[in-house]
This record gives structure tokens, sequence and C-alpha cells, in this order.
């Protein structure tokens, strides 16, 4: 791709003719086609796993080949520490108070000289004058009137710039800020859209805040930064340039890079403490179009634990005295048990001995040595954030047990008992659970490592060494858009016996099946959306649901379910129904039903015919999805589900032909 086509144009281009790639298999297969507004798309399942496919049915890898025995509803995907390049991750704000904090430096202080502060933006609606960043109050960039100005303060001087390409709601946009010796220029998606004099001193004078005003709380962003860069003491932009399409890097005099790595990290050499607050999570949504496909062996996966019963276990495996290896990736969401959130249990039944490890006091690392029915403790404090990727990794040797977090050795302690026992992902036996996602988990009979190292940038492998592994990579209802683990509830599954395209569609018969993501989805703001799929409907029923994004039943997000006498689809959303079909959806053969917003029209096509419209125009805020029932748990669906796809953007804004092959999962 020559520039990043995220600009407002997009809204109202024709579709590609070519709608994406034919499946040829398995996630992870090559494809043909690609999709040049990818980066815009939140969710897409092909559902072409195997035969009687679940995310529920866990593999060690290694040579052992431990029987895995998933409890509660533990579900597998592929939402991971690699899911995306390092570079090409951003940072979610859901508009209530969540920021990043770095501590003021001299680095920030750039005086009369030359400087650039531009960053990728990605609103998710419901902002009010957000503050994107702001050095101490010192100079800030700030959004205002409804994202149609931005505004960037420096000393005395406020330089707002008014223009009629407003920024969007649904689309990444790029602003730059940057001086060459008085002349201080705006740009937005690689245009020059003011130029003014200005030699006033721009220097940091207190802590960075990143999504909010320096309170921390007030005029909040809502939606995704991402590749955020200060330099100081070079203008990098003086003229109109092509948009960035990779990450941004550390460049000479680059004072801070962040909000583009799977974990909260400052990029530059100057490596800041970045410090998130609120519930700011590092996410997998990002400004650049990938590559290639997500594929399980190159991109990971993971395990998501609900914090509710869900845990991993295996049959008793001996360790020991000897020399061990214990090494994961965490990405915790939440604190819960009393701060006791376990990421592994390594005991025998009645704990005489064994060793568990957990999350307590909201981001310490502790270890709970089980000794002759006596317990030693040893706390490594500041571990943990939440919503961000962490490499653990415990070695023991001779007698002494090592703990690394992302690579740096933070404490030890002896550790000389016999350990048999039964491994506990997730949960202390049946408690404690913890709440978040685990991404690999290996054990090995050696020295992984001896002191600190740099982290692996891919999944594990087993070797001669390894006597367990699990890489989560075994779901077959999968998010290939890699930012979501799909749970399959019920008997659902993913079946050969109907597919629209490739060789499989997800089955739901009726009766307690679905699919959801349970983790926030759907904020779409006053925004452009589509979400759209392919239905083989073998029954209807009245209340029967497609998919619905509420968690109750007055809430104002998108829920579409059969009514009537004949029955017929409607579009429920803000509170009541807003589309009532004008025709029957047959059963028994596929159908393609999209609900698409553009502007202030929300329309229902089946099969690229419009079945009614609305133009009523609510703010959508985080949901969970459910595909084939509704958020109460009842009103199933009966038949298959294909090809079910979420994006940013109307993709359809008049009647079209149905797309005639499977939608593209890579971006060029």
């Amino acid at each position: 791709m020559a520039a990043l086509l995220t600009m407002v144009s997009l809204e109202v281009q024709p579709l590609r003719s070519s709608f994406g790639k034919v499946f040829m298999g398995a996630a992870g297969t090559s494809g043909e086609a690609s999709d040049d507004q990818f980066n815009r798309v939140s969710f897409l399942s092909h559902f072409e796993g195997s035969n009687n496919g679940v995310n529920n049915a866990f593999d060690d890898s290694s040579a052992s080949n431990h029987t895995i025995t998933a409890n509660g509803n533990v579900t597998q995907g592929s939402f991971g520490p690699f899911a995306r390049l390092d570079g090409e991750w951003g940072v979610d704000f859901d508009g209530s108070g969540d920021h990043l904090t770095i501590a003021d430096s001299s680095d920030f202080d750039c005086g009369t000289g030359d400087f650039c502060l531009e960053l990728f933006i990605f609103s998710g609606g419901a902002s009010s004058n957000p503050m994107l960043v702001t050095f101490g109050g010192g100079f800030y960039l700030q959004l205002k009137d409804s994202m149609t100005d931005i505004s960037f303060h420096t000393g005395s001087t406020e330089i707002i710039y008014s223009g009629s390409a407003s920024l969007t709601d649904n689309a990444w946009h790029h602003i730059a800020i940057t001086r060459e010796g008085s002349s201080l220029r705006h740009f937005l998606d690689g245009s020059l859209v003011k130029t003014t004099s200005n030699s006033d001193a721009v220097n940091g004078s207190s802590t960075v805040y990143v999504g909010t005003n320096t309170n921390g709380s007030s005029i909040p962003w809502t939606g995704l930064i991402s590749n955020l860069r200060l330099v100081n003491g070079s203008a990098v932009y003086t003229s109109a340039f092509t948009v960035p399409t990779s990450k941004l890097t550390a460049v000479t005099n680059t004072k801070l890079l962040t909000c583009q790595s799977n974990r909260f990290v400052d990029n530059s050499a100057s490596a800041h403490t970045v410090t998130p607050g609120g519930n700011a999570a590092v996410s997998a949504f990002g400004p650049f179009l990938t590559s290639a496909v997500y594929d399980p062996a190159v991109n990971g996966a993971s395990a998501y634990f609900d914090g509710s019963g869900d845990y991993l276990s295996t049959p008793s495996i001996s360790i020991g005295t000897g020399t061990f290896s214990f090494e994961c990736w965490v990405y915790p969401i939440g604190i819960t048990d009393n701060g006791n959130d376990t990421i592994i249990r390594f005991a025998n039944g009645n704990t005489n001995t064994g060793i568990q490890i957990y999350i307590t006091n909201g981001d310490d690392l502790r270890i709970y040595k089980y000794k002759g029915g006596s317990a030693v403790i040893s706390t490594i404090t500041s571990v943990f954030l939440p919503n961000e990727w962490i490499k653990l990794l415990f070695v023991r040797e001779s007698n002494t047990l090592t703990t690394y977090v992302n690579g740096v050795s933070r404490g030890t302690m002896s550790v000389d008992e016999n350990l048999d026992g039964v491994i506990t992902l997730g949960a202390n036996g049946a408690a404690e659970y913890g709440t978040g996602y685990m991404s690999g988990a290996r054990l090995s009979n050696n020295a992984r490592q001896s002191g600190n190292y740099t982290v692996e940038t891919a999944p594990f492998t087993t070797d001669n060494n390894t006597t367990f592994l699990l890489n989560m990579a075994d779901a077959q209802a999968i998010d290939s858009a890699a930012q979501n683990n799909l749970t399959l509830a019920g008997n659902a599954n993913t079946s050969t016996d109907q597919a629209k395209f490739g060789t499989a569609s997800l089955h739901l018969d009726g009766t307690g099946d679905y699919a959801e993501v349970a983790s926030s989805i759907g904020a779409w703001g006053t925004g452009n959306f589509t979400v759209e799929g392919w239905y083989y409907l073998t029954a209807q029923a009245q209340y029967d649901n497609l998919f619905d994004f509420r968690t109750s039943g007055n809430t104002s997000h998108l829920n579409i379910y059969f009514d009537d006498d004949p029955l017929r689809l409607h579009v429920f959303f803000g509170g009541a129904d807003r589309i009532n079909a004008n025709a029957a959806t047959p059963t028994n053969e596929w159908v393609h039903i999209a609900v698409v917003r553009n502007g202030s029209t929300t329309t229902l096509y089946q099969n690229g015919t419009s079945l009614g419209t609305s133009t009523t125009v609510t703010t959508f805020t985080d949901g969970a999805l459910r595909i084939g029932n509704r958020y109460s748990g009842d009103y199933y669906m009966q038949g298959y589900v294909d090809e079910f796809r979420i994006s940013h953007m109307a993709r359809y804004t008049s009647n079209f032909t149905a797309p005639t092959k499977a939608f593209a999962d890579k971006g060029q």
C-alpha cells in the first residue's frame, strides 16, 4: 500500500469487486486477496475448523502428551503476545478515566527549538473535547468541537485547526505537530492544514498524561492511541507526506515512543516508565495493515480465564529434586479472590510439598511454597500492570528458584523439595481463580536461562528437554483478526455439514448453543459500522436471536432477532425496535445478513437488498458479543453461521451483490 487508507473519503468509496480470498483450509493458510480496510476490522471468524471442533480441547504438544482437563468455560483463541508485530499495537481508553502517566523529564523540554509530536488515533465516540496527551500542561494536544478542531497549546499560545475535513469516529487518523525554526505546522493524515509563526518555549512542566487531563480523569479520550512519538530536536515533517504504513521507530532525538508494543513500555533510548491508570489496555487493534494471515504457529494463541471456575489441570507430573524451568506469558485483567489470582499451582493432593504462584495486591508476584504442611512465602513487588502481556520464567538450579520478569531476574528463594503433583493453571486447586489470558505454558527439565535475557518473539516450541507444553493453539473457531478469544457454549461446534465458503461453519442446535466474545467489543460511538455474516437457518421461532451486543434488555446496543407473525427480522437498538424487515428470511439456504450504519442511517440488508432503515442514531459503547442467542441466555438460534465480521465502517451504502468469496483476513 502506498498510504494508510483510513481517510474520511473511504466511507463513501464503492466496495472493491473482490471481497476477500477463497479460504483455503484451516486458519493460518495464506490468502490470495487482501482488504485495504482490514485495520478497521475488530472481529472476523471463518469458523473453518474440523468437524465437531471446539475451543476447549487443549493439547500437550510435548512428547509426554499429558491429558489436559479444562474446567469451567476456559477457552482458547488467537489473542496473544505475538498477535501483532512489535510496534503495531495500540492502547485502548474507555473514556472513564483511563490514562497513561510518564514522569516529568528534561527529555520533554523542547525549548524554542525544533520538535515533532505525532500519534495515531482511533475514536470510539463519546468523547467531549478529549485530551490526547499533555506534557504537564506545558504543552498539550486536544480535540475540540465534536472532533472538528485540533488544539495544540504551547506557552501562552493556543493554535486551533478548524477545517472542513473533521476527524471521524471508527477511522484511524494520523496527527503531527511540528516546528522548524519559527514555523509551527499541523498535519492531519499527512496533509499540511495549518502553518503559523511560533517561538514559544515548549517544555513539559510535570507528569505526562496520555488520554486525560493532568488530574488523570477529566476530559478523557475514548478510543485508541498508537505509536505516540516525541522527537526533541527535529521537525521530522516539513511538508505534506505519506502517512507511515509501518511502526514508528526511535529516530535521532526521539525522547518518547510508546503505545506500540504488547506491554506498556517506552521504546525510545530514554526508556521512560509508562504506568497505566484506570482500565487502559494494550490492544491488538492497530493502525497498520497486516501483510500475512493469522497463523498460530507464528502468532501464537492463548487461553482466556474468566475468574469464575476456569482452570486447566494435568495428571500428576514428577519433577523430583532436579533442575527445571516453568515459563508462560500472562495478561491479567483484574484481581479477584481477595487478591490471590493464581497463575500456576504445582502440588500433590494434600499440599505437603508444592508451589503456588499468584498475583496479589494488584501488582505483586507471590511464590507460596508448601513444605511439610507449613508455608514459605517470597514476594516480588511491582511485577504486574493490568491489561498488558508479561513474560514469566522460573528456573530451579542447585535448589535455588530464580524468577525472571520480562527477561530480568527479580529474586531467588530456596526450593529443595521433591516436587511431584498435578499442574493447575489459573486456579489454586478449585479456588483463587485468575482472570485474564495466558499464552503458552512450558515445563522443562533444564535451565532455560541462567541470567537476564531477551524475551521471545514467537511461541514456545518443544525439544528433548520439554516435559509439558501448552501453546493454547487448538481452537477451531477463531478470530482471524487476532483480537479476541471466542467461547463456544453448550454443544456449539464447527461442523463440516454446511459451509458457505471453505469446508466448515459454526453449528448451533437451538438448545443452549451460542458463541461469545466476553471481552469488550462494539465500541462504535456514533460512527459508522457493519456487522455481517452468513446464516443457514434450519428452523425459526419468535425471539430467536442472530446476534446480540447488549448486556441487559434496555441497553442501547445492537440486537437482531425474529418477531411477529409471520416471522420477520427486527433490529433493536437505543432501547426499542428500530427496523422491522419487510420480507421473510428463508430457511435451509445460505443468507447474507448485514446491519450497517452510514451517517445517520442504519440499514438491514438481506442478500444485499435493504429490508428497512432507521434514522435514529445512538452511541454504542463496549458490549459483549453473542452469536446465536441473546444476552440473558435464552432464545437460541438453530442452524449454521459462516463468515461473521465486524467492521468499523459502512461497508455497504446501497443495495449490493452479496459477497461471493470468503472475507480477506489480511491487509496487504
